[in-house]
């Protein structure tokens, strides 16, 4: 649809979706965003995170993301209620 209906494709561009983690598992993806610097202590996946910020630990954010640490062998940094 981008490429039928922006004025970048109307004017001969074309626009390209790339994904490059699409093919990565949770794990791979925390481990790439450690070789990369991220500091998944100032980040949370939860969708029912209290005002505390701490995260609820059963909804599917908090499970992928609780799976993804097991998996890759890292400790979570999230505070979970």
């Amino acid at each position: 649809m981008a490429n039928l209906a922006t004025k970048r494709s109307v004017e001969g561009g074309k626009i390209e979706i790339k994904t490059p983690l699409i093919s990565m598992t949770k794990a791979e993806i925390i481990q790439k965003g450690l070789s990369l610097g991220v500091d998944y202590s100032q980040t949370i996946s939860c969708y029912l995170a209290n005002a505390n910020g701490e995260a609820c630990g059963e909804c599917d954010a908090c499970v992928l993301r609780i799976n993804g640490f097991n998996n890759a062998n890292i400790k979570d940094p999230t505070f979970y209620q």
